[in-house]
């Protein structure tokens, strides 16, 4: 039996058109970084291609994340420094974060999926992330444009997460 991938823009429920239509908004560093990913779908791109990486038929198979959930699942996993049952939690918790992540009223899969999805991410595309993430935050004037020591642009391997700290990114945080 074949299925398909999610939708990688899904038509969103009455219930969010009417949250939306209500002004619900997220906080001011969400909607930074929800416009610097709207504007740079290149990334969003590398995600799906990490994602799809060494699978035989990407277009087959069982419902999974999509790469723009998990590009944006990722970052604010970083940013507030939260485990993955934390992250699952709030998403699925909280109605502006659900729709920062594109989950909107749709289930929220458990902690293990964001794990093996941010598992599939190469090091390299972390790396990417990291950086056009950094250049944004100086670009905006949130972040001083210094430079930035080895050890703050990386981090030792932790199974979890592979790849590049975002540590830098949380002076974004310092702005909102």
């Amino acid at each position: 039996m074949l299925s398909v991938m999610r939708i990688a823009d899904p038509q969103i429920s009455f219930a969010d058109a009417e949250l939306l239509r209500q002004g619900v908004q997220l906080d001011p560093l969400l909607g930074k970084i929800s416009d610097f990913i709207d504007d740079h779908e290149e990334l969003v791109e590398l995600v799906r291609r990490d994602l799809e990486r060494g699978l035989k038929k990407p277009k087959t198979g069982r419902r999974g994340l999509t790469p723009n959930q998990v590009l944006r699942s990722l970052i604010l996993m970083r940013i507030k420094n939260w485990d993955y049952r934390e992250l699952c939690e709030r998403i699925r918790d909280g109605y502006t974060l659900r729709n920062f992540t594109g989950f909107y009223s749709q289930p929220v899969p458990k902690h293990n999926a964001f794990n093996q999805a941010f598992n599939r991410l190469t090091p390299a595309m972390v790396e990417k992330i990291n950086d056009a993430v950094i250049q944004a935050a100086v670009t905006d004037g949130l972040e001083e444009h210094r430079r930035f020591k080895p050890e703050h642009r990386r981090f030792k391997r932790v199974p979890q997460v592979s790849g590049v700290s975002f540590g830098v990114i949380r002076g974004f945080r310092s702005v909102a």
